[in-house]
């Protein structure tokens, strides 16, 4: 906001802007920051660059950022090559929320004003908004060549991690807090990389510094000092630390749910329950929650409820189960297309074991073995195929190419070709025989 007021000031100064090019009704509404009428003036007036500059100015200061958009646009037609106008048009734009355009602008800016350090910190914070990780961190290494500023520091960090690079996001972490120790969302950043890599010591000796010589009251460091605390399996530690992340106003869903777990894992059941009741409250789809709220229940006197929240959680497992079956197939069909098939027979293997209901996949895993040419496991899976036939199902003789572009929409059709199929299979398999025994 600092900058754009300055930039502000220096288009108007490199015109020769002077308050008294306009009428005293003006320069009077301007001074007195009442900037609709500023507008309302301005329409009796002819226009002029400064007038337009000042227009866009007092619709920017309005929120009306569209419209200041198009007075820019105006403008730019006239002077293309101004840097200063192409840099407040890159601030508008981020204001509408178009971060492409601003994007545009601030490469445009960049052409024009070559090595400014403000121009590129702008244009690499615009890609990074832009998702485009690479590059951010390319314009941001330029920057560095001159100086490390904290934020980018971190922003560089963001786009390593997004670009599944931990190790170099760490290091930008770690360049971050050099700069600025009290930078929270990079403690938090790099806490969480910790948590989830399992370095718990590190985690917890990251945040209680945080905590001990920065600022005793930031609950989200406070959570998840709790949470590496309870991960290490310091229940004791994370207990007394998430309560008082309680105490600092954090009634999360996170926060009850470790809390609740860490008494849980205390064997304090009966304080146990009322966190773990908060956080069921507010989301009970986790099933680790429901395994722990239900025993915790079960132990003590409410046996009914623990019982029924714990079939609540066997419930979820089975739905979870489904899905994973409907996963597992659908991975099986990426990895046949990719003519990859030991792996799709993996993936067929699993969803068999989730649903051994689904006999259809012990056809496609023989299938898989006869693309394979593995006809002895190819056989063998054909014929625990037509085990699973039902007593109705009687044979025909007719003949079916499976290569031919045949839908098979019917259990009796598959069953028809797994015969045929392992009956061709052990007839290779004997006339292969056959031919090794002659030339013995």
């Amino acid at each position: 906001m600092i900058f754009k007021l300055l930039l502000f000031s220096l288009l108007f100064l490199s015109t020769g802007y002077l308050f008294s090019q306009h009428s005293k009704e003006v320069e009077d509404a301007l001074r007195n920051n009442q900037y609709g009428q500023v507008l309302t003036l301005l329409e009796n007036e002819l226009p002029s660059r400064e007038g337009l500059l000042l227009k866009a100015h007092c619709l920017e200061k309005t929120y009306n950022y569209p419209a200041a958009m198009n007075v820019y646009k105006q403008l730019l037609g006239d002077y293309p090559d101004d840097a200063n106008l192409i840099i407040t048009m890159a601030e508008c734009a981020s204001q509408i929320g178009d971060k492409q355009q601003s994007l545009r602008y601030w490469i445009m800016a960049d052409s024009l004003s070559p090595g400014n350090h403000y121009i590129q910190t702008k244009k690499s914070m615009a890609f990074y908004q832009n998702d485009n990780w690479k590059e951010a961190i390319e314009e941001a290494k330029t920057v560095f060549k001159v100086d490390s500023v904290p934020l980018l520091l971190r922003m560089v960090g963001d786009a390593y991690l997004h670009s599944s690079k931990g190790d170099s996001a760490i290091w930008y972490y770690y360049k971050t807090l050099e700069k600025n120790p009290a930078d929270r969302l990079a403690v938090s950043k790099l806490g969480k990389i910790y948590l989830g890599a399992k370095f718990y010591d590190a985690a917890i000796d990251l945040t209680q510094s945080y905590l001990e010589n920065i600022n005793p009251s930031e609950p989200i460091i406070s959570q998840l000092n709790g949470i590496a605390h309870f991960s290490a399996g310091n229940y004791a530690e994370a207990a007394q630390r998430l309560n008082e992340t309680v105490a600092l106003g954090d009634s999360s869903y996170t926060t009850c749910y470790y809390l609740g777990v860490s008494l849980y894992g205390l064997k304090s059941y009966y304080e146990a329950i009322p966190w773990l009741e908060r956080a069921y409250m507010k989301n009970n789809s986790d099933v680790y929650l429901l395994y722990h709220y239900g025993t915790a229940l079960s132990k003590l006197y409410d046996r009914k409820k623990g019982i029924e929240i714990l079939s609540e959680g066997v419930a979820k497992i089975e739905e979870m189960n489904a899905m994973l079956f409907d996963f597992d197939r659908s991975f099986a069909d990426v990895y046949k297309r990719l003519i990859n098939y030991p792996k799709a027979i993996e993936y067929l293997q699993s969803a068999y074991r989730r649903k051994p209901d689904a006999h259809s996949l012990l056809y496609d895993i023989a299938r898989c073995y006869e693309l394979m040419s593995d006809n002895n496991n190819a056989i063998t899976y054909y014929n625990r195929f037509l085990k699973t036939a039902p007593q109705s199902w009687v044979r025909e003789d007719y003949l079916i190419n499976v290569n031919d572009s045949v839908e098979i929409n019917t259990a009796e059709t598959l069953y028809q070709i797994a015969t045929q199929r392992a009956k061709v299979l052990k007839e290779e398999l004997v006339f292969q025989a056959e031919g090794e025994k002659n030339l013995n």
